[in-house]
């Protein structure tokens, strides 16, 4: 029995790197199954693959081994790193923070490697396609049955890079916040709960920089064209447009603040 692979990356579908990486998996663990989370990640967006890769953890398999190639650094002396969580999920990437999301939402890291068994990378390694050459491999032995620590030299979980999403600033009256996603849509997710907007006293319409955006539940609550609020299918407040974009509307991209009145 094969581990499935849950596959993430900001290649893109234009190239063939996409492709090849499945090749290398195939060639190596023929019986694994690879679901394709999505490889339109923005370009070096470290931040946005990880919130993407941990968002989809709790909908995927118990077992899976999951693989995130968003690398700027690729080529450099950033590790290349495999993690079993404590939900006995595996985690292969580069070590720096776009699997620390998802293994937080897997319950934590029980135990790392560095990818270097020679048995495991293709030979010669490519200074810039360690996912063709470490990551889908590492990823297809794992999912095969190899145990991790055959992978590489035991890595202290606690020094592994890990991102942190900031927390919205509620005061009486405003939320402050940043946008920690957009979508294919241009929906704009801000890293707020309904819960920050009660705390603040918030009602059912609030107000972005001028601009009235009442609080509803589905986007046909309001006319096309309209902005509005609701809670995403994660829980977190965005702002949307029905029929529309809010983020070409509002001009927001991820990190941007907004402050909700």
């Amino acid at each position: 029995m094969t581990r499935p692979i849950v596959f993430l990356t900001d290649y893109g579908l234009s190239d063939e790197f996409v492709g090849i990486c499945h090749g290398v998996i195939a060639r190596i663990s023929p019986g694994s199954t690879v679901i394709d989370l999505t490889h339109a990640v923005p370009r070096q967006d470290v931040m946005s693959g990880a919130l993407t890769l941990g968002r989809a953890t709790g909908y995927m398999p118990v077992d899976a081994v999951y693989v995130a190639v968003v690398d700027p650094g690729v080529g450099s002396d950033r590790r290349s790193i495999a993690v079993r969580a404590a939900t006995g999920g595996l985690l292969v990437g580069p070590d720096n923070g776009v699997l620390s999301l998802a293994w937080d939402a897997l319950g934590g890291t029980e135990a790392a490697v560095e990818i270097t068994a020679p048995e495991v990378v293709l030979q010669p390694v490519s200074k810039t396609f360690h996912g063709r050459d470490v990551f889908a491999p590492a990823a297809a032995h794992l999912s095969a049955g190899v145990p991790l620590e055959r992978l590489g030299p035991p890595v202290d979980p606690a020094g592994l890079r890990a991102l942190e999403i900031a927390r919205p600033m509620v005061a009486r009256g405003a939320v402050g916040t940043r946008v920690v996603g957009v979508d294919g849509f241009g929906n704009v997710q801000l890293n707020a709960r309904p819960a920050d907007l009660e705390s603040a006293g918030l009602g059912n319409v609030l107000s972005f920089a001028g601009r009235r955006v009442p609080r509803v539940e589905i986007f046909a609550d309001v006319p096309e064209g309209v902005l509005a609020s609701i809670v995403d299918s994660q829980g977190q407040v965005a702002l949307v447009v029905n029929h529309g974009s809010a983020s070409e509307m509002l001009g927001l991209r991820v990190g941007a603040a907004v402050v909700l009145e």
